[in-house]
């Protein structure tokens, strides 16, 4: 070492002067992206780049700060990065939009050096809101009436209010054993449509009743998800009743018989063949002039494809004669018959009978009497 300059340190030293190296230079550290301010659409996930200056170059820690729900991440080089080595990197930094934001967020990314140094970049994301950028399904008639046997057909809008093309993927759900599908008009077969931004797409859906299905209403729900959205629709399959009842026994048999006078029991089998719930079905009798006919219970309730039990209380009259007679039972619901001709057969009654064998017995005792009396002369 030269003379001149060991010169100072002596000096220093005779002097009791402390002299310090000369200290390094503070890192600078800078952040930007070409785009500090976007729009975002609800669900969906933008992708910014960012890079990060270091000047003398150095370790840079990085962070991100977003609102509460928004999911975010930083990439470089193929990873999932929280640091680099800055002189100049380049990072893409992530985030996804929650489906239901709204309004003005601030999303900072911040890089911190060694030596503490700090350099934020806020980044302003408003959400488009209003319905011009959500999806919608539409339906023409959403609500639909037809027979047990028919095939329900919708016509349903999917409108993408988005400003980029989605594919859609389409999924339908109907009550238990029904048949139903949902595809792109287009596109019998497919189960996904792509709706450019801003534009509409035609879907059909279509539902078939099984077979023996009550009246009522049926809900049909079909749904969209895609691009981190998805929309919904319910729709209705009002199925109307058909009416059809038959009058009947319990064995199939047509035939009865009683004694003049006394109250015979008919038991009867009224089967509801449609698809519509019977109720106050009336029943009526076309008896015979004299005759009393009687019904327990005097109206019926009748599920679909169910049976219910009757009783029918035939009394001939006093005078009926011995033989066969035809009684019509007839059940009634609002015009709709069903009737059941019934052979009654009148019996001789027992009481005549005892009074024909008292008669035979009184005979036989005034012949006995008689044959005593007069034949011993």
């Amino acid at each position: 070492m030269s003379l001149l300059r060991l010169l100072p340190c002596a000096l220093a030293a005779l002097l009791g002067v402390t002299v310090l190296a000369p200290a390094a230079h503070a890192q600078t550290l800078t952040l930007s992206t070409p785009y500090p301010s976007i729009e975002v659409e609800p669900g969906e996930t933008v992708s910014l780049d960012v890079e990060v200056k270091g000047s003398p170059p150095g370790r840079a820690d990085l962070d991100v700060d977003a609102p509460k729900g928004w999911k975010h991440s930083l990439r470089g080089g193929g990873f999932v990065v929280s640091s680099v080595h800055a002189g100049s990197a380049e990072v893409t930094l992530d985030v996804t939009v929650p489906a239901e934001a709204k309004g003005t967020h601030e999303v900072t990314v911040t890089a911190r050096g060694r030596g503490g140094e700090r350099a934020r970049l806020p980044i302003t994301m408003a959400v488009r809101g209003g319905e011009e950028a959500g999806v919608r399904l539409e339906a023409e008639f959403g609500k639909l009436t037809g027979k047990p046997g028919d095939t329900f057909s919708y016509n349903v809008t999917l409108r993408n209010g988005a400003p980029k093309a989605i594919t859609f993927a389409l999924a339908v759900r109907g009550p238990s054993g029904w048949n139903v599908s949902a595809n792109p008009a287009s596109q019998a077969r497919a189960t996904t449509v792509k709706v450019d931004g801003g534009s509409t797409a035609a879907l059909t859906v279509t539902a078939d009743p099984p077979d023996g299905v009550t009246a009522g209403g049926y809900p049909i729900q079909l749904g969209v998800t895609g691009g981190g959205r998805q929309a919904a629709i319910e729709l209705t399959a009002e199925v109307t009743g058909t009416v059809e009842m038959e009058l009947g026994t319990p064995d199939d048999r047509l035939n009865a018989s009683g004694s003049t006078g006394q109250q015979t029991r008919v038991s009867l089998v009224l089967t509801n063949k449609g698809s519509a719930p019977l109720t106050g079905v009336t029943l009526s009798a076309s008896p015979p002039s004299g005759w009393e006919v009687k019904f327990e219970p005097e109206t019926v309730d009748v599920a679909p494809r169910q049976t219910a039990r009757v009783t029918a209380l035939v009394t001939p009259s006093d005078d009926a004669v011995t033989g066969d007679y035809m009684v019509t039972l007839t059940a009634d619901k609002d015009g709709t018959r069903s009737s059941a001709d019934i052979r009654f057969t009148v019996e001789t009654s027992r009481w005549w009978g005892l009074f024909g064998l008292l008669v035979i017995l009184a005979v036989a005792g005034g012949l006995w009497y008689v044959f005593r009396t007069f034949g011993r002369r």
